[in-house]
């Protein structure tokens, strides 16, 4: 990923976890950011394919969103948690990237209540992801517990 997948990818993080699923869908707010992140793209530095994993907005005052609720994760289909879950990876990874450079800066790290923010929603996914198993799976035992172990893969 180059300069510009990071401003998206951190965008719609940002987006996810400020958007309710009443008033839009996930693929409208990953669309409407990646557009408005294209669109404001600056020259940034592409020697190499680790600027995904560095804040493209580091400079500026970022608003942090809010984590999803249970309550908004249960309206999604499997295909938008699928999405959702990967678009918090991507800012857990990034998050944890900033995390390391302010401590290899001997500086604090900016919005740190992100990383907390990103780990509820990342639980509440796989709570969510639970509820359904145990109501698909009935009473059968064995396909709860593939079901789990799936939820559950590292």
């Amino acid at each position: 990923m180059r300069a510009t997948s990071a401003r998206v990818v951190s965008g719609f993080a940002r987006v996810a976890l400020e958007t309710s699923t009443t008033s839009t869908s996930t693929s409208a707010a990953v669309a409407a950011v990646s557009s408005r992140a294209l669109a404001s793209t600056s020259t940034v530095s592409r020697s190499h394919g680790l600027d995904a994993f560095v804040d493209a907005n580091r400079d500026e005052k970022t608003f942090v969103g809010r984590e999803w609720s249970a309550r908004e994760l249960r309206g999604k289909s499997y295909e938008d948690l699928h999405r959702l879950w990967y678009v918090l990876v991507t800012e857990r990874n990034m998050l944890l990237t900033e995390k390391h450079l302010a401590k290899t800066n001997r500086e604090p790290m900016r919005a740190p209540q992100r990383m907390t923010k990103v780990r509820k929603s990342m639980a509440r996914i796989k709570h969510v992801l639970t509820e359904r198993a145990i109501e698909e799976a009935g009473g059968d035992e064995k396909k709860l517990f593939e079901m789990m172990r799936l939820i559950n893969a590292k």
